[in-house]
């Protein structure tokens, strides 16, 4: 069950940020086992919330209004205590988003090189609207932009040809550190 930050002590949310595709959701889920947390993911909180999958959001609403979404509940987020949160690759790009997060939690971020990125969000099969705006180079901007942000993180992990479990383990290390 959610906690909200005032009855939980002060246990902060650990909050995993990156790119689209560096396994944020399934680092998350390693972790919230290892430490006995929930596990939220704010993508996947907007398509339960709307009942629209975040293709269909992109094409009936446009980006802003995912990313409008997506904000109110990483902020939502924010205010609890004792989660496992995964973002969006675009959240943190939201300046009261990311302080918020910042401070009220311990941020890690999952990097990876470029091109090992790529290869995995071609072939997880899912259909990501950014891809097909962007293409191979249009991404590679992206993540250059965004990457900035990501590296304000408490953590940043090479996630590289690691298990999710090393990387969980890894973070759960130096957030008790």
């Amino acid at each position: 069950m959610l906690q909200p930050a005032e009855n939980a002590g002060t246990a902060r949310n650990i909050i995993l940020a990156g790119f689209m595709g560096s396994g944020k959701t399934t680092v998350g889920r390693e972790l919230a086992l290892m430490l006995d947390r929930q596990l939220v993911d704010t993508d996947e909180e907007v398509v339960r919330r709307h009942g629209l999958s975040i293709a269909t959001v992109f094409t009936r609403y446009g980006e802003d209004r995912f990313r409008e979404w997506e904000a109110e509940i990483a902020l939502e987020f924010a205010m609890l205590r004792n989660l496992v949160v995964a973002t969006g690759g675009g959240t943190l790009m939201n300046d009261r988003v990311f302080n918020d997060l910042n401070v009220f939690g311990f941020t890690a971020y999952l990097r990876w090189p470029f091109e090992m990125l790529y290869e995995r969000i071609r072939q997880s099969g899912k259909h990501r609207p950014l891809v097909e705006r962007y293409g191979k180079e249009g991404l590679r901007g992206l993540l250059a932009d965004r990457e900035p942000r990501y590296r304000q993180a408490h953590v940043e992990v090479c996630a590289g040809d690691y298990p999710p479990a090393t990387i969980a383990k890894v973070i759960n290390h130096v957030f008790k550190n």
